[in-house]
């Protein structure tokens, strides 16, 4: 280096006269800037103009595009842009001519992944086979014309009102409620709930601020809020005791519009009924793409079904986590009072076959005859045909409205059948199709003499509507089979359709000839399908209640506990008559129960025993006071006795057996227990007043309950 520069410089008088390098800025390291506090402020001076000035630009922008350089008002980009879309569309429609399955698979694909996932899956199945007919066919002739139902079912969901009320700020989830989680659903409730607080307020501060307010007035703001409710297709709180009848019976309950008020405007209120309705409109969905059916998961829905599976499990790990006690300081397992109860589905079948034989004889008795009836719906119901292709006369009904449409046409049979001096008393199942679609069986009992009128005025209004496309064969609407004794009893004709719409009991070897599976294993579909459409399974007419059956017997063994020395048959009621009926409650046998209470097809108020409600002590949330069961009464002493004296709180569990400190102890009465303790104190005014005794302990309690 030293020999390069002695030698650049020999050429040189002087060591400045050396040319030096040429500057370049991109190459050559910038000199290091020395701070100081000016040029700090300099740079936040014009940080801070950089930022003023963004907002002014992106308005002037807004504003330009909006008044002055309008895309639709330029013919230049107009026709540009249509002959973009020109060209998509003559792109689409070479494309599906040449290649239909890749149209529908791109149709596919732009589902939410819900409905994709299980046609993609059915898709690739079928590709995996040797020949590619049953793929093209499958796409062709199933999953196009489901798509299209698809469409229309999301329309009919989504009508005018919801997507009027989707045009607020916030409600545009309302759209897309099937496709929402439960989070998102939650965050939705919330924002309804404060549009209709917001529409509440709006509504009041039209009412005078002095105290001075009649309940007219208070009724009106109530009947706006109620407007703006049912745009969403929900039925307002206590809306038959407020609305403007025009013979009205009773006058109108001004003490229930504060609490249809607080529903209204509460968030956990519309959680519930929105994912309500998010899980109906999903499964309608699933249903127009027939992934409910036979061939796919017959009843209800796969995801539906694995969901009301999920329920199920965590409502028992709730109820193994809490116990109930009472302020004697009695503890239940809130499982063991579960199981206790008829909700249990094997004493809820229990129940239900003790009074159909108790049936069965009553109509021995009387020498009625018993006529089994199936009744269906029409066509325009059902979504998928047996195969489980779908139905092209499927008029994408609901579940729901298959039920209501039965119910009107046993509510106007009924109204004929009165009219025309007949009678009738049985039981009636409800259950549903492969696809969900509802259909009811029916066992009566009427007289001999009656059967051919009840038949046929039954059969006139079960194919009434859609007569045409019957023709002459009727069975597929409405069937009628008379029990013939020689081979068998009603109540064992009947034993198989309460069972298998319960838990399943004893038909592992059955297989339905509809779905081609096990009536046991289907048994759990059934179930979460009416736990979710909300269809009442069964339904007796014609009979005393059944309720009062219920707190005869829970009394009759509050006596037995009670009275331990007690002579069998001694009476137990001041009246000899209640006592009888008492006493066949507690025997067991419903149909000396029915026989004592006045027998069958008697007017309600004929009946002897009765169940008695009363008015909760403690208000809800809402400030209404619940109504629950009190006992039972009759008109013959105009007195009630008490079946449920001990108010029962609902505790969370803990490892040392005390109560959690956390919300157990702040919850109020949840309920006053399926089978009282020991020491229950009843109505002195019937003599059955005994003291608690001190030396039953808890363990002993709960083997008497087993």
């Amino acid at each position: 280096m030293l020999n390069d520069m002695s030698e650049n410089q020999a050429g040189y008088a002087f060591a400045w006269n050396t040319p030096k390098s040429a500057i370049n800025p991109y190459l050559d390291p910038p000199d290091p800037v020395q701070k100081s506090a000016l040029r700090e402020v300099i740079a936040l001076y014009a940080a801070d103009n950089r930022r003023h000035q963004k907002p002014g630009e992106s308005l002037r922008n807004a504003v330009w595009d909006r008044y002055f350089f309008n895309a639709d008002r330029d013919p230049v980009l107009r026709e540009i842009a249509q002959d973009k879309l020109t060209g998509q569309a003559r792109m689409a429609r070479e494309r599906q001519r040449f290649n239909p399955e890749q149209t529908v698979m791109d149709d596919i694909h732009a589902q939410p992944a819900w409905i994709a996932r299980p046609l993609l899956q059915r898709i690739a199945f079928l590709k995996n086979l040797s020949r590619p007919g049953p793929c093209q066919r499958y796409l062709c002739a199933t999953v196009r014309p489901c798509l299209d139902r698809l469409t229309r079912v999301r329309d009919d969901q989504t009508g005018p009102s919801i997507r009027q009320m989707a045009g607020h700020p916030g409600l545009e989830g309302l759209l897309v409620l099937s496709d929402m989680n439960q989070n998102q659903v939650k965050r939705l409730s919330a924002l309804v709930a404060a549009h209709m607080a917001g529409r509440l307020e709006s509504a009041c501060s039209l009412l005078p601020l002095d105290n001075d307010v009649q309940p007219e007035a208070i009724r009106r703001v109530w009947e706006q809020l109620a407007a703006e409710v049912m745009r969403l297709e929900v039925i307002p709180p206590a809306f038959e005791q407020l609305k403007r009848k025009r013979h009205r019976r009773r006058p109108v309950s001004y003490d229930r519009i504060p609490g249809s008020l607080a529903r209204m405007i509460c968030t956990t209120w519309w959680y519930r009924r929105l994912w309500q309705r998010r899980c109906e409109w999903r499964e309608e969905q699933l249903r127009a793409v027939c992934l409910v059916s036979r061939k796919t998961s017959p009843y209800i829905s796969r995801e539906m079904a694995l969901y009301k599976r999920e329920q199920r499990r965590k409502s028992l790990e709730f109820f193994r986590a809490h116990e109930l006690i009472n302020e004697h300081g009695d503890r239940l397992e809130m499982e063991a009072v579960v199981r206790a109860s008829t909700s249990h589905p094997v004493r809820r079948r229990n129940e239900m076959m003790a009074c159909l034989k108790g049936l069965e004889l009553i109509a021995e008795m009387r020498g009625d005859r018993a006529i089994f009836y199936t009744l269906t719906c029409p066509s325009r119901f059902h979504a998928t045909l047996s195969h489980g292709q779908p139905n092209p006369m499927w008029a994408g009904t609901t579940v729901r409205q298959s039920s209501e449409y039965l119910v009107g046409v046993f509510a106007a049979f009924r109204k004929a059948m009165h009219k025309a001096g007949l009678r009738w008393y049985g039981i009636r199942v409800a259950e549903p199709h492969h696809d969900g679609t509802v259909h009811w069986h029916l066992l009566c009992f009427m007289p001999p003499g009656d059967c051919s009128a009840i038949t046929a005025l039954l059969r006139r209004f079960a194919i009434k509507e859609d007569r045409q496309e019957l023709g002459k064969v009727t069975e597929p609407r409405f069937k009628a089979n008379a029990i013939d004794s020689r081979k068998g009893t009603p109540t064992g004709y009947i034993a198989k359709y309460i069972s298998k719409n319960i838990d399943g009991r004893g038909l592992g070897k059955h297989i339905s000839k509809e779905t081609g599976t096990s009536l046991r294993d289907s048994a759990e579909h059934v179930t979460s399908w009416a736990s979710l459409h909300r269809i009442q399974q069964f339904r007796f007419f014609g009979i005393p209640g059944r309720q009062a059956w219920r707190e005869l017997r829970l009394l009759a063994g509050q006596v037995n506990r009670q009275h331990n020395g007690r002579k069998a048959g001694a009476p137990v009621l001041a009246d000899r008559r209640l006592d009888a009926v008492l006493a066949a409650a507690d025997a067991g046998c419903f149909a000396t129960y029915i026989s004592r209470q006045g027998g069958v097809l008697v007017p309600r108020r004929q009946y002897l025993v009765r169940t008695a409600y009363e008015l909760s002590d403690v208000q809800n949330k809402y400030g209404d006071r619940s109504r629950r069961i009190y006992g039972i009464w009759s008109p013959l002493t105009k007195e009630r006795i008490c079946t449920h004296s001990f108010k029962w709180k609902r505790v969370r569990k803990t490892s040392g057996g005390q109560i959690s400190p956390g919300r157990g102890h702040l919850f109020t009465p949840w309920t006053r227990g399926n089978n009282c303790p020991h020491g229950e104190k009843i109505n002195a005014h019937h003599r059955i007043r005994v003291q608690r005794k001190e030396e039953e302990t808890i363990k002993d309690f709960k083997n008497e309950h087993k």
